[in-house]
């Protein structure tokens, strides 16, 4: 899992030195109200994805994790969605644009005059027109712009999580097929033993209860490898669907999980979230666009005057008549209804708004924290068997083979001998799983790919 250079990281630690919340210190405000990069840069960065062309689906044979990872980030089905919910707030854009804060108002009126008896007909038109003197305008398109930011942020928001979920099943794909192909090994020992036992019983020289014994341990070994089969292909459908591949699956995915390691420094995966992740940059973002609908507001009280030009034609019953011009200036007088709901209400969205970063930072600063435990503890739990038991495992499986064929052991010993091998080759992969499970939990919680191809995160 890669991303990570010198100067890169040199960026992280001199971020982890700047964010309050990393030393315990609560958000800023400013002039009574939440501050902006309290947590993490105002500003979009587009989430990790590897360099590489689109694969076709109908042509494609083969698969690697990053063609997954870069299909995933253009057809993956919550990424599409999201990406469809940033339509919605290019329509406050739209809206900004307009330079007048309401259409133009035309009035035509026509009466009919009489007196003496006589009769006449009055006529008259205007056209009325309102302004905003304050730069509304400019505000309005200022904030358009921040919601608009939100809404890629949390586009991007669903792009990490699609990506950790790639890396999510395909491990586990991968994890499946080793547990498959583990299985199938003792199946293959299973089956020789059986065939020792065949060959004994009809020679003589063993009860039939022998091949019995031999034909409920191959029952078992088979029984693993129908439920690593059915694991491993539940983890193909589970990241088709996460990919949005289209058709009936995935062709033959390519790889290997990467290298148990343990996880970086905190304090670096702290910096790291603080520069990377999505979700904090998604709540600074949302505080921005609430300050901007505040500021909004606060120029909407400003009084917006109409313009407006009419003319009239008025006639008498004798015949004459007169035309009359008029020029209108029409000033509202905010007295009983003005600003005050309109500022109150966005004044309460930007504290909801500063309220859900605080919460989401700390959520995240405690997860990861977590999730680097885990991920250690889990490291050490897979070293217990890779150290020991792995290593040996086949070549105690043919020595445990041929000294039956000997006859140095019986069957007994060789049934219970199997069957520990198995459920320690069992508990091995258990732990991989979960190294990997607490691998994509920490990655996620990071926002970025924690492991390049040459160094680690120290």
């Amino acid at each position: 899992m890669s991303l990570s250079s010198r100067r890169g990281r040199a960026a992280v630690f001199t971020i982890a030195g700047s964010i309050s919340w990393l030393s315990g210190c609560g958000g800023g405000v400013v002039g009574g109200l939440p501050a902006s990069s309290v947590y993490a840069p105002s500003a979009l960065v587009e989430p990790y994805v590897p360099e590489g062309v689109l694969v076709e689906p109908g042509v494609a044979s083969a698969v690697t994790l990053d063609e997954l990872l870069v299909f995933a980030d253009a057809r993956a089905p919550a990424v599409r969605e999201a990406r469809a919910r940033v339509g919605v707030a290019e329509v406050g854009e739209v809206e900004a644009e307009i330079m007048f804060p309401a259409d133009p108002v035309l009035e035509v009126g026509v009466g009919r005059r009489s007196a003496g008896g006589g009769v006449g007909v009055d006529f008259e038109v205007s056209l009325e027109q309102p302004l905003e003197i304050g730069g509304e305008v400019g505000l309005r398109r200022e904030a358009a712009r921040a919601e608009r930011g939100v809404a890629q942020a949390q586009v991007n928001e669903a792009r990490w999580a699609v990506h950790v979920a790639v890396h999510r099943h395909f491990v586990g794909l991968c994890m499946a097929r080793e547990r498959r192909e583990q299985a199938a090994r003792f199946e293959d020992f299973s089956e020789s033993l059986r065939e020792v036992a065949a060959r004994q019983v009809e020679a003589g020289e063993v009860s039939p209860l022998i091949l019995l014994l031999a034909d409920a341990d191959l029952a078992q070994t088979r029984e693993a490898v129908v439920e690593a089969s059915q694991e491993e292909a539940s983890q193909r459908v589970r990241l088709a669907a996460v990919v949005g591949w289209p058709g009936e699956g995935l062709p033959s995915v390519e790889g290997v999980p990467p290298p148990v390691r343990r996880a970086p420094s905190i304090p670096a995966l702290l910096g790291l979230m603080a520069e990377r992740h999505p979700s904090l940059r998604a709540r600074e973002l949302a505080v921005m666009a609430r300050r901007a609908q505040l500021d909004l507001e606060r120029r909407e009280a400003w009084p917006e005057p109409t313009l407006g030009l009419g003319y009239g034609r008025e006639s008498s019953p004798g015949g004459e008549g007169a035309d009359i011009w008029m020029f209108k200036v029409a000033l509202p007088l905010p007295i009983w209804r003005g600003s005050e709901v309109g500022q109150a209400r966005a004044r309460a969205e930007l504290r909801v708004a500063d309220e859900e970063r605080s919460v989401e930072a700390a959520r995240l600063r405690s997860e990861l924290v977590e999730a680097a435990l885990s991920l250690d503890a889990a490291v050490e739990r897979v070293e217990v068997y890779a150290s020991g038991v792995m290593p040996q495992l086949e070549a105690n499986l043919a020595l445990l083979q041929r000294a039956y064929a000997l006859g140095e052991v019986d069957v007994h010993q060789v049934s219970q001998t199997r069957q520990r091998l198995l459920e320690a080759t069992g508990r091995y992969l258990d732990a991989r799983v979960a190294y990997y499970e607490a691998a994509a939990t920490l990655e996620g919680l990071v926002g970025a790919e924690l492991w390049g191809a040459e160094e680690v995160i120290p």
